[in-house]
């Protein structure tokens, strides 16, 4: 049977029909030829791309002609164009020293291939190294796992970092909702090694274009989920991995919670605040040591400098209306370093009154620790890998050159719980006072019974004053009567004859 659609009409009108050609036979070469077509094309691109001929690899770019053509913004060539682009790298350290020629040259070439104004964040975020290519394998609870699922791309204090169990919102969120989605964390099951995270790392050698530690490597962060991580709120553990070595770090959790008891005190009282007290000056949302601490910086930042760095979180429309920090505020952000890195937290009494005063620093008089908060401690060590192949179940099919292995676990049930509370009630002052005082002079409960007895008839005297001589005058009318001697003889009778009246007497009787 033949469809409408299977008539083909010549240019003539004429209408002729091919029995041989059906709706579907057509539909399967079709699809055959397309996907024959896509297979030679992937091919095509993958041989220009590795191919050892010269200038071939541009054939199979995705830019199109007007972009390369707009690549063309400088005369400089590539090698003085990457020492231009080094100078990018400035944003992460901000040096002491900085030479103003070069960022001013390096905003130049920036500003004009995006043709105006540019987006540091989407720049650094492209030069910073993907998960997806630094994470060869992971393993988490037993079970080999999906890096991407694991690991989020997520701003630090250290730049974009891939970031596990990360349990806050979105780096960048334009208008703030009114409730924020909890993010899930991955639990901790079991102990051991075995039982943690384990991350195969590839450090990229051949690809260290600016190289902010000065070995090769990683920086490991370890800091509370909930934070974010900078180093200034004290709340963050740096360790070093390196290549070719299998590095462990054996995490210890140490929980500090407070008693609802001492939410009735004031805050420079206590000297911590709750979560759910106060929120945080601009981000708004829940109030956290650590974003207290960026909160006061940031905001200090822009006072002396009129921008904000790229690696800090921006929530809410006040925080996109600050301009992003770009290579000619660098020299503003190096002459103040120092200062954001000394940070002040509430004035305490017990603090150094030079120190109280210090104009290097930076005071943030607001910022309290929290009153429930967890800190982690780390014991790392590691060991040096060969080269070569492993008969291991997370290596399996993996060979190691400078790759390094990563280990996070805890090694102990449980953890250290620190409680804070009221350090005495009444009940205990009471109890205290009492025991000091029946020591010394025996004074008990019971004495200050009889006190308060004899304080309340001095009040009942005092306000019941006239009925009190109301009840002397009546006393006063009545005479008094004499008190007589009375004899035993007049208690009996004096003859036998009245004895009947008096019931029976005993037998022996006496004569009087």
């Amino acid at each position: 049977m033949w469809a409408e659609g299977d008539w083909i009409k010549s240019k003539n009108q004429v209408t002729v029909a091919h029995a041989w050609t059906t709706r579907n036979s057509r539909r399967s070469r079709s699809k055959f030829s397309c996907s024959f077509f896509k297979v030679v094309l992937k091919y095509l691109k993958f041989y220009c791309q590795y191919s050892s001929l010269a200038g071939i690899k541009y054939l199979a770019n995705s830019r199109t002609w007007t972009e390369s053509f707009h690549a063309n913004v400088t005369d400089l060539s590539v090698g003085e164009i990457l020492g231009l682009l080094v100078q990018l790298g400035s944003q992460y350290a901000s040096e002491f020293e900085m030479d103003k020629n070069r960022n001013k040259q390096v905003h130049q070439l920036l500003t004009t291939y995006y043709e105006g104004d540019y987006d540091m964040i989407d720049i650094m975020k492209t030069l910073s190294p993907p998960c997806s290519t630094m994470l060869l394998k992971c393993k988490l609870h037993g079970k080999i796992q999906n890096c991407s699922r694991l690991f989020t791309f997520r701003k630090t204090q250290d730049g974009f970092c891939c970031a596990f169990n990360y349990a806050r919102e979105d780096d960048d969120i334009p208008v703030m909702p009114d409730v924020l989605k909890s993010i899930p964390v991955y639990p901790v099951y079991d102990l051991g090694i075995d039982r943690g995270l384990t991350v195969l790392l590839d450090p990229f050698l051949d690809d260290y274009f600016y190289q902010i530690l000065p070995i090769m490597g990683w920086k490991v962060i370890l800091f509370d989920p909930h934070d974010y991580p900078d180093v200034t709120s004290g709340g963050v553990i740096e360790i070093l991995a390196m290549p070719s070595s299998e590095t462990y770090v054996d995490v210890t959790a140490t929980s500090f919670i407070s008693t609802k008891a001492i939410e009735g005190y004031s805050i420079a009282k206590r000297k911590c605040i709750f979560s759910k007290e106060i929120q945080t000056l601009y981000g708004g949302t829940r109030y956290t040591y650590s974003d207290c601490i960026v909160d006061c910086k940031i905001h200090d930042i822009q006072n002396l400098c009129g921008c904000r760095p790229f690696f800090y979180p921006r929530r809410g429309k006040y925080e996109y209306a600050i301009r992003i920090c770009n290579n000619m505020d660098l020299d503003c952000l190096a002459k103040y370093k120092s200062k954001w890195w000394t940070v002040f937290p509430h004035d305490d009494s017990n603090n150094d009154e030079h120190i109280l005063h210090q104009p290097d620093g930076l005071h943030c008089r607001s910022c309290y620790p929290v009153c429930e908060d967890t800190t982690y401690d780390v014991l790392s060590s590691k060991s040096y890998m060969t080269p070569g192949t492993y008969m291991t179940e997370f290596l399996r099919n993996a060979t190691i050159n400078d790759q390094a292995i990563l280990h996070v676990f805890f090694s102990k049930y449980g953890s250290i719980r620190l409680k804070q509370d009221v350090a005495y009630y009444w009940y205990e002052l009471m109890s205290d006072i009492g025991g000091i005082c029946g020591v010394f002079i025996g004074f008990s409960l019971i004495s200050v019974v009889e006190i308060l007895y004899f304080v309340m008839l001095v009040f009942r005297e005092m306000l019941c004053k006239r009925w009190v001589i109301e009840d002397e005058s009546r006393e006063k009318e009545i005479p008094n009567q004499p008190i007589r001697t009375i004899y035993w003889s007049e208690l009996l009778p004096r003859t036998w004859q009245a004895a009947p009246y008096y019931g029976h007497l005993p037998k022996n009787r006496t004569k009087y």
